[in-house]
């Protein structure tokens, strides 16, 4: 797992993956999951349609994938906290099936301060043996900034596709990040779901595909 963790670094050119990827990306989109501000008060409904946005984007960016890794980081002091794999069982995953891979430190400063010690982010990584388990994972995903269980909380998740250069991170019920090494395989996708792509962003998306014109 470490030799697919060091891939994953090469093939993507850094070394932890970063919270907003589709800053960090030249090929990437940010797609809105939640939807209007109206949802903010309606949770159940909010949550439904996040979640069913999120599979069905997860599903149509891995389709034609073979080989798929979930990456799960989270932040503690230096040993890893044993909850950080609390429920990953519910995605068909069994515990002794992740593998921790490694820590990076934060070099916090302000924690450094006010702790006395700086703050790490822990790695683990598994292979995702049926790709049903990625509405599993996206539920886990969707649900960790709201009041629906279970969830993934103080744990974030990256789906991995290192041999054709996709990822893909929900980053809650806001939205979602999907990245390619190869703008074509955004173009389907940019396409298929225009509708549900970030307006704030829109512009940066649409020049991506402006230059195949």
């Amino acid at each position: 797992m470490k030799t697919i963790l060091a891939d994953i670094q090469d093939q993507f050119g850094v070394q932890e993956l970063p919270h907003g990827l589709f800053y960090a990306f030249d090929n990437a989109l940010r797609f809105d999951l939640g939807g209007t501000e109206s949802n903010i008060h309606r949770p159940m409904r909010r949550f439904c349609q996040a979640y069913e946005r999120a599979c069905t984007i997860a599903h149509a960016h891995f389709e034609d994938s073979s080989e798929i890794y979930l990456l799960l980081a989270s932040y503690g002091l230096e040993q890893p906290s044993k909850k950080r794999l609390n429920h990953i069982e519910l995605c068909g995953v069994e515990r002794s099936e992740v593998q921790y891979v490694s820590k990076t430190a934060q070099q916090d400063e302000e924690h450094m301060a006010e702790f006395g010690c700086d703050q790490f982010r822990h790695w683990d990584i598994v292979k995702v043996n049926d790709k049903r388990s990625i509405s599993d994972i996206m539920w886990l995903c969707i649900a960790s900034e709201m009041m629906i269980e279970p969830a993934f909380h103080s744990t974030t998740a990256y789906l991995v596709d290192a041999r054709n250069g996709l990822i893909l991170h929900a980053y809650d019920d806001r939205g979602l990040d999907v990245v390619s090494l190869n703008k074509s395989q955004l173009s389907e996708l940019f396409i298929k779901f225009n509708k549900w792509l970030l307006e704030c962003d829109l512009a940066r998306m649409s020049a991506m595909f402006a230059s195949d014109d």
